[in-house]
């Protein structure tokens, strides 16, 4: 096999006023003709310098210190150039940047022009590297478009990003970086920010560009299970070093370094034992207080004592509800037009939702994006009102209470009551506030305790949380991303809530910071008796967390049960198909491309009868087994009113 690109002993410095950091230490790889190569590690490990060295993109501070990074492009055959001796911003590197060398970057919505049109910026890309007009530029754009299958090709020239969903936008910058045809692509976490089903599809556009254009793939990525699925041979980075490196099948059969097995014992599976747990590369032990044991030392007597013995193994099923959500529903409006004649529609966010969240449990909600999920839980909180519906919770007094028809005063007490912990840590804590403020002030706006009280609770929580008290002083940005997380859930627990909800707390953290987090959630559950409310589309995540699943799509509640069932029996269409397009980290379970076809399987209208949702047909919810429910039409079904 001839090898494109051959990376030997590459050595990467980054050059500071007063030290010099090794990034990348003798780092040796060969990427062999339309082979696919994943780069895998955390954050940190070098991946990305090791993508930026070869695409000439390093900042300033940085030097290749040794070494060399030989490219052999297939259409002059018998030369070959060292991209480590070329000036980064000279002519000839230029030519092979984006003309034979292409890049797909991890977040497209920041890689792309908001100011420009997608048209303009693939066409821009297009001649600077080819000598043609705006014409025959505007062609090979519509054409690479209907490549890739973006619908309404020519109609796409002509839209902003921000007007594209994110798996759009991913496809316009897998269009700007192809538009050329390259010899080789570098794909730096190409699917992390999109859901399961936009992966899969991504995934297969890659894998169809690739064979169209019979060109080499450089996969940077910490998803072992886009690694078992795309890559023919996989190289693990840990420190700036090669740790190991092999054929992907060996490397998953046999691990030999003690970093691969940590990675692949780190990534959640379905068939996990109930008693089964993550193995982090370095585990979290949280230490409960005294304060934070007393308050559920208490809830724990209080709940247990009317409980049958018979219950007494199941807490979730012998609790009290805590949120019982009934048939909330909640619309848009958007205006089309212009200011002399516009017209008004109503777009459905949240249609007839009804829930339950009981005492002690975890519910996981799945979902798309744009399914609804995060709008729910805005309605939970009561950040904005629902047009129809209940939202029944139970607050410090034990009873239930409507939060729907209370006032900014009367809602208060239940503000402490139910805490959020959001998906970016690091958007999520303010930068100008050290950790010792961040934890402290939900407690000073809702007056609770004081200074003595505050303290020590704080520095209980810093222990619950596994973080150092020597780092109260500290401000965001010296901390990592899972050490973020555990800060904002740290100042989520501050108030002792009822009621935790999770928006996407791990979707931006590596597999084994992932492992931590999850991992530290179930302790706490466990000791606390806490109760969440964990969205997410990563399902095996929820699989692993979880103890009740609901899956959601346009808005509805399509199916729920124990996560026992839901996964291994799936019965309606959208769960099956968010099931296909999960990339496991097995060999033995492999993605079948074939069976992900793009945007049906979310569009309610295009689901097979029973389950045909439209303008004539509104399913309800219908009990198949116990406690497991699904929207559809079926007379062998008993109707339950929920």
């Amino acid at each position: 096999m001839t090898d494109i690109l051959r990376i030997k002993d590459l050595k990467v410095e980054f050059v500071l006023p007063h030290m010099r950091v090794k990034a990348v230490e003798n780092v040796s790889f060969r990427i062999g003709a339309q082979e696919t190569v994943a780069l895998v590690g955390e954050s940190g490990s070098g991946k990305s310098t090791i993508s930026q060295a070869i695409m000439g993109l390093l900042p300033k501070t940085a030097q290749i210190t040794k070494g060399s990074i030989i490219f052999a492009d297939p259409k002059k055959p018998g030369t070959r150039v060292d991209l480590a001796m070329l000036d980064r911003s000279g002519a000839e590197m230029r030519a092979i940047r984006g003309g034979r060398i292409s890049m797909i970057f991890q977040e497209p919505m920041s890689s792309l022009s908001p100011l420009h049109t997608i048209g303009d910026q693939i066409c821009e890309a297009v001649r600077l590297h080819r000598k043609v007009g705006r014409a025959e530029a505007k062609e090979l754009a519509v054409e690479m478009l209907t490549l890739i299958g973006f619908p309404h090709p020519k109609r796409a020239l002509k839209t902003y990003p921000f007007e594209l969903s994110g798996g759009l936008r991913q496809r316009a910058m897998i269009a700007m970086a192809m538009v050329c045809r390259p010899a080789l692509l570098v794909a730096d976490e190409p699917t992390t920010a999109l859901d399961v089903t936009i992966q899969a599809q991504i995934l297969r556009l890659i894998k169809d560009v690739q064979k169209e254009l019979q060109m080499s793939v450089l996969l940077i990525t910490h998803d072992l299970g886009v690694v078992a699925n795309m890559a023919d041979r996989m190289v693990v980075v840990y420190d700036g070093r090669v740790v190991e490196s092999g054929k992907t099948d060996d490397v998953f059969i046999n691990p030999g370094h003690a970093y691969t097995q940590s990675l692949l014992a780190a990534v959640p599976h379905f068939d996990m034992g109930p008693d089964e747990r993550l193995r982090p590369l370095r585990e979290i032990k949280p230490k409960t207080g005294s304060l934070l044991a007393e308050s559920s030392q208490q809830e724990s007597a209080r709940e247990t004592s009317d409980v049958p013995p018979s219950l007494a193994l199941h807490p979730a099923m012998a609790s009290e509800p805590v949120l019982s959500v009934r048939h909330l529903s909640k619309s848009f409006t958007t205006r089309k037009g212009n200011w002399i004649k516009s017209e008004q529609h109503l777009i459905p966010a949240v249609a007839d939702v009804s829930l339950t969240v009981n005492r002690g449990e975890c519910v996981g909600l799945v979902g798309e994006s744009g399914c609804g999920k995060t709008t729910l839980s805005k309605l939970i909180m009561r950040a904005m009102d629902p047009d129809e519906g209940s939202i029944l919770f139970r607050g410090e007094s034990g009873q239930m209470t409507e939060l729907t028809g209370l006032d900014e005063d009367q809602l208060n007490p239940y503000r402490k009551r139910i805490q959020f912990v959001f998906q970016d840590p690091f958007g999520s804590l303010n930068p100008r506030m050290t950790v010792q403020d961040i934890i402290t002030e939900p407690m000073l706006i809702h007056g609770v305790g004081d200074a003595e009280y505050r303290k020590n609770m704080v520095l209980e929580l810093m222990d619950l949380v596994g973080l150092d008290p020597r780092f109260l002083s500290r401000y965001p940005h010296s901390f990592s991303g899972g050490q973020r997380q555990r800060i904002g859930i740290a100042r989520a627990l501050s108030l002792k809530p009822d009621l935790l909800i999770f928006d996407e707390p791990t979707s931006a953290l590596d597999v084994s910071v992932q492992a931590q987090i999850l991992n530290l959630l179930k302790d706490l559950q466990r000791d606390l008796n806490l109760t969440y409310l964990f969205i997410s589309h990563n399902l095996a995540v929820v699989d692993y967390i979880a103890d009740r699943i609901a899956v959601m799509c346009a808005g509805r509640i399509v199916e729920s049960a124990p996560r026992e069932q839901l996964f291994r029996n799936p019965l309606h269409p959208y769960t099956q198909a968010l099931l296909n397009a999960v990339p496991f980290a097995d060999l033995e379970h492999l993605l079948d491309f074939d069976k992900i076809v793009d945007g049906k399987a979310s569009d309610p209208a295009r689901w097979p009868a029973p389950f045909t949702i439209n303008d004539t047909s509104a399913p309800k919810m219908m009990q198949f087994a116990e406690d497991h429910f699904v929207r559809a039409e079926r007379a062998d079904f008993t109707e339950i009113a929920i």
